[in-house]
């Protein structure tokens, strides 16, 4: 089994860079159901920000438990690595919060919510990371950990 390299919060971003701003986000429900889907995020900070319409099943999902993994797309592309990430989610509903992300996205929120940041049918959801994995080619050729320090 090949090694286990530890690495920074910093090399997990530029990790994410090779795969886009799309992932998979797994969430699970209050009946325990999981449930993945994909989202579109941007880095804010040291954590992670995602658009979502308010009636969403991970938004309601993380209403109850607010545990995620992202999950980044594996292709050719990206020589088969894998990038995993672990963390917390909060729900951001409020006029006042909303108002804050909104140019914060990488785009603009109003092609989503003509309505501007007062509308209700949309949140943030604000993910703050917990561990990443990167899995090269899958694991052969190697584990790469990066956990928050508590």
């Amino acid at each position: 089994m090949p090694d286990r390299k530890d690495i920074s919060l910093d090399q997990i971003v530029n990790e994410s860079s090779r795969f886009g701003r799309n992932a998979y986000i797994a969430s699970v429900s209050k009946s325990s159901v999981p449930f993945v889907s994909p989202v579109t995020f941007n880095w804010f900070g040291e954590d992670l920000l995602t658009f979502l319409a308010s009636n969403e099943q991970k938004v309601k999902n993380c209403r109850v438990n607010a545990a995620v993994n992202i999950h980044f797309p594996v292709s050719e592309a990206n020589n088969w690595d894998s990038l995993l990430l672990w963390g917390t989610a909060k729900i951001i509903d409020d006029t006042q919060g909303r108002e804050y992300l909104w140019d914060k996205m990488g785009y603009d929120c109003n092609l989503f919510e003509p309505g501007g940041p007062s509308a209700e049918t949309h949140v943030f959801m604000h993910i703050r990371l917990e561990k990443g994995l990167v899995l090269r080619r899958y694991g052969i050729d190697g584990r790469e950990v990066w956990r928050r320090e508590s």
